[in-house]
């Protein structure tokens, strides 16, 4: 299959989701899918994006804020790191094992009800923790995401070489 036809409906999902309010502090808890849910799939797919960009030669490689237990990864490896945590059963809704995932709204420190102790810096922010791994929606997701379609349209635009 064409890359192309892989990737618009990849992208399509991606901003659907994350255009709607299921990360919303305000949305109504009945309102579906879980955030556990929705943040998986949007993990999947922005892994998937991220790869194409990369494997197209421009990597999305920004480290703010992306440092995970002292070391330095970069978003891409971040993303594929938390894709890698995801269990995937047969006719299920992706998700992470128990007491692997973790949702925090404006900026706080302190422990889950599972015992994770978390660190989110920013007011306006919504934050997600898979094990010990911190990922930002806006400054993180949103902006790899943004980054990697710029990269992706810039790739393939046709050559102009005379």
């Amino acid at each position: 299959m064409p890359l192309d036809t892989q990737r618009q409906p990849r992208l399509n999902r991606l901003h659907q989701i994350l255009e709607s309010d299921v990360f919303s502090p305000n949305r109504s808890s009945h309102a579906t899918p879980s955030y556990e849910q929705a943040f998986a799939e949007v993990i999947q797919l922005l892994d998937d994006v991220l790869r194409q960009s990369d494997e197209s030669g421009h990597r999305i490689d920004f480290i703010n804020e992306v440092g995970v237990r002292g070391k330095i990864m970069d978003v891409t490896s971040l993303v594929g790191s938390m894709r890698r945590a995801i269990r995937l059963q047969t006719g299920a809704v992706a998700s992470f094992e128990a007491n692997q995932f973790n949702c925090y709204f404006n900026a706080g420190t302190g422990y889950f009800a599972n015992g994770s102790f978390f660190d989110a810096d920013h007011d306006d922010e919504v934050t997600f923790f898979v094990n010990d791994e911190r990922i930002y929606l806006n400054r993180h997701i949103k902006r790899a995401l943004q980054e990697a379609e710029l990269a992706i349209v810039k790739s393939s635009a046709p050559s102009t070489n005379l």
